[in-house]
């Protein structure tokens, strides 16, 4: 059921406008093509019910773009800009244009970086921030940026019982890309044990979600907004599914 949804949104996606799309959910668009990408080229024979990686390449730089305008708007709110940043990041590791990646490492030292000096703060402790830490370590190697992020996951994984639903899918993705990036915390035997049972039913919890999320956009599917959404967790899913299936990691 689910297969035949993601192949429905998928055709849908492809239909849309970019500029018709909400600038808050371009990031979603964006890592749902990635997905897709990465599905079609870890397993070629997909490319009969996808197009072929030159067409979603070619989405992933279109999107990439519009992001990279999003971003000469220093007003908007520093946890949205840094938002930005990781998708150019993200969209860079696929499309190797290095003005995309130049201009998402200015402005993260821009949002992490007080004028005037040297060293990383938090402006805010959200998981975009994470996210940024995790890609700045992953692009750079400073030490300080994975400390930071550790603090940010370790920090998380103590409050997740208080967030809302769309704190936990947020703080979710931070932490699976801390553990990507960076890898597994250091700690006691004792915290790694806690570690591991806050981050179980953290992703429990984040997988109702995302179901009762499909399921309400399966009773209203007109909302641009929703239809990305549902896109983007659909299109993890199918390649997490075709990873099990045949063994491989994306």
């Amino acid at each position: 059921m689910e297969k035949n949804l993601f192949r429905e949104l998928y055709k849908r996606t492809c239909g849309l406008t970019l500029k018709d799309c909400p600038p808050s959910s371009l990031s979603g668009l964006l890592h749902g093509y990635l997905s897709v990408y990465s599905m079609v080229r870890v397993y070629p024979w997909l490319e009969d019910e996808f197009e072929g990686p030159w067409d979603i390449h070619e989405r992933v730089r279109e999107i990439a773009r519009m992001i990279q305008e999003l971003l000469k708007d220093c007003d908007i709110p520093v946890d949205t800009r840094a938002g930005y940043v990781v998708d150019l990041m993200d969209a860079y590791l696929l499309y190797s244009d290095m003005n995309f990646l130049d201009v998402a490492l200015d402005t993260a030292y821009e949002i992490l970086t007080p004028k005037g000096s040297e060293k990383m703060v938090l402006p805010c402790r959200t998981p975009n921030i994470c996210r940024l830490l995790c890609n700045c370590y992953y692009f750079t190697g400073e030490e300080e940026s994975g400390l930071l992020a550790r603090s940010l996951v370790t920090e998380a994984l103590g409050l997740s019982s208080k967030f809302s639903g769309e704190e936990l899918i947020a703080w979710w993705e931070a932490i699976r890309t801390y553990e990507s990036v960076i890898g597994e915390m250091e700690v006691s035997v004792e915290e790694k044990e806690r570690f591991v049972g806050e981050r179980t039913r953290l992703g429990v919890s984040v997988e109702q979600i995302e179901n009762e999320k499909i399921e309400v956009f399966q009773g209203n599917n007109s909302d641009i907004r929703q239809l990305i959404e549902v896109f983007n967790v659909l299109a993890r899913r199918e390649f997490a599914v075709y990873n099990e299936l045949y063994g491989r990691r994306g």
